[in-house]
């Protein structure tokens, strides 16, 4: 075998299994943080759902906000093919991340308010509409930082998820109100929508074969 192949073979497995050990242990924190510090779990079950799709943005808004602001470190982690696509592509990266780590935080938030919560409904309030600020302010603002390609994925996202909240609401609420299945809840429904978006994302960048390890 060529020495020269070997490395670029070996390079995207090996990117992969970093990432995933980082992502597994990047879980097992959240999810202890979460037992110790709020109420979600203790709550209902429909709060610790909601709190650990909160879990999930903010480990992916601090696995890609990191890796983007040090782009040889990031390099390893990250799907990408080096270090200069994410020094390119910096802007939009840095502000998704921050819109994801606030809608992290304000899924959370949301998780311990309500019947039982701890948290005072003026925070939980104020917390949604700053963070839905920010994320709209952020997402409108790196817009223009896309390339073409980047903004066709992101209106395929927004298309899938949406569809599948719809397609998932509608069989939930047929079920739901002949008996056959719980009640829409607030938080479940929170959960339902921030859920489907994010894998609404995943499904759209695969399509596009973008999830390939590279």
């Amino acid at each position: 075998m060529n020495p020269s192949v070997k490395p670029s073979l070996h390079r995207p497995l090996r990117k992969m299994l970093i990432s995933a050990l980082l992502g597994a242990i990047a879980g097992f924190f959240g999810v202890t943080l979460l037992f110790r510090w709020t109420d979600a779990p203790t709550v209902a079950g429909s709060s610790m759902i909601l709190s650990g799709v909160g879990i999930a943005y903010l480990a992916m808004a601090l696995f890609v906000g990191i890796g983007t602001l040090m782009p040889k470190a990031g390099s390893k982690v990250l799907n990408v093919e080096d270090s200069d696509e994410l020094v390119e592509n910096r802007q939009s990266l840095l502000g998704s991340s921050l819109a994801n780590g606030v809608l992290g935080v304000m899924m959370i938030v949301l998780a311990n308010s309500g019947t039982g919560g701890t948290v005072p409904v003026s925070i939980a309030v104020g917390t949604v509409i700053v963070a839905l600020a920010v994320a709209g302010f952020l997402i409108v603002k790196t817009w223009k930082y896309q390339d073409e390609l980047m903004r066709q994925v992101s209106l395929e996202a927004g298309s899938i998820a949406g569809a599948m909240v719809i397609a998932t609401l509608l069989v939930w609420g047929a079920f739901s109100m002949n008996g056959m299945g719980p009640a829409i809840e607030a938080k479940s429904m929170i959960a339902l929508v921030m859920g489907m978006t994010l894998l609404g994302a995943f499904v759209a960048t695969g399509a596009r074969g973008m999830l390939t390890p590279r």
